[in-house]
């Protein structure tokens, strides 16, 4: 089975939901698919809990704060909220 396209869409900007979904993201990246994370509303990824997801994240070779065309490619989205 080939690698999905995942995207990981954030629709909150609660700090605890946001760090709850970037978990989430690194948890899907580690089946060897690719994620990438769209933010529907302003969040704070410098957040200490945020930014050692999103740390993690690009230094696996995904994508945070992607445009929204990354929807259109997706094989499947998660929206956070």
């Amino acid at each position: 089975m080939s690698p999905r396209r995942l995207v990981v869409c954030l629709a909150t900007s609660s700090a605890d939901r946001v760090a709850e979904a970037l978990r989430a993201a690194v948890g899907l990246s580690l089946r060897g698919d690719s994620v990438s994370v769209v933010l529907l509303r302003p969040a704070d990824l410098e957040e200490p809990r945020a930014r050692r997801c999103v740390s993690t994240l690009r230094g696996l070779g995904h994508w945070v704060d992607a445009p929204l065309a990354a929807l259109r490619d997706a094989d499947q989205v998660e929206v956070w909220s």
